[in-house]
């Protein structure tokens, strides 16, 4: 079985974002890089998307075999950003794919910022569901 990277997921949002007219820029990252030989940082989210007139930083996470996101899989820098940016009065939004139901949800940073546990259940979070567009 291949190791999920999340680049098909992000490839799928890349899409569905794009058949909307937006506009999505990709932050690269070590995978990327690599494929380039080059070096990369921190960075703060996968993409900066705009559409409908608004900029949002967009984490994608792509959830293998169960119906829990573990907080564990953001990174740092992706915590700060999304704190920063919030407190700042911007947007910060996190796409989570259920592989295994093929379920995707957007749920607003203030949501898992907020969050007392470490972990969110699908159940908690599927009032952020949405279909993809292609």
């Amino acid at each position: 079985m291949a190791t999920n990277n999340g680049k098909d997921s992000e490839s799928l949002y890349e899409a569905h974002i794009e058949a909307q007219g937006g506009f999505v820029y990709r932050l690269e990252d070590l995978f990327d890089a690599a494929s380039k030989r080059l070096v990369t940082g921190r960075k703060a989210s996968d993409f900066i998307v705009t559409l409908k007139g608004e900029t949002i930083y967009t984490e994608i996470k792509s959830i293998e075999d169960k119906d829990s996101f573990a907080f564990s899989s953001i990174r740092p820098e992706q915590f700060r950003v999304a704190t920063r940016v919030t407190r700042a009065g911007g947007k910060y939004q996190f796409v989570l794919h259920f592989k295994a139901f093929n379920k995707w949800c957007l749920v607003p940073a203030q949501v898992i910022l907020q969050h007392d546990k470490k972990s969110l259940k699908l159940k908690d979070v599927e009032k952020y569901q949405f279909e993809l567009i292609s």
